[in-house]
């Protein structure tokens, strides 16, 4: 990938990530803890895993975007 696919897919897994933080953020201020019956709030694993897999992975391209091409001669 191009310094400039990079970005942009850095640009789009961002938009995925703040996505999935809605989601949490709406689970977090409504849902309960079903599972041990408290009145906790709650967010399932797999949506944080999601949001942190897919925030890594914006992390990762947009470093990538910010590398020089190798010189041609090297």
């Amino acid at each position: 990938m191009t310094a400039d696919e990079h970005a942009a897919r850095a640009a789009e897994l961002i938009d995925e990530a703040e996505r999935l933080y809605q989601i949490c953020l709406v689970d977090y201020h409504t849902n309960i803890n079903e599972d041990d019956h408290s009145e906790e709030p709650y967010v399932p694993g797999a949506d944080l895993a999601m949001l942190t897999a897919t925030t890594q992975l914006a992390q990762v391209h947009a470093t990538l975007a910010l590398r020089r091409p190798a010189a041609a001669n090297e």
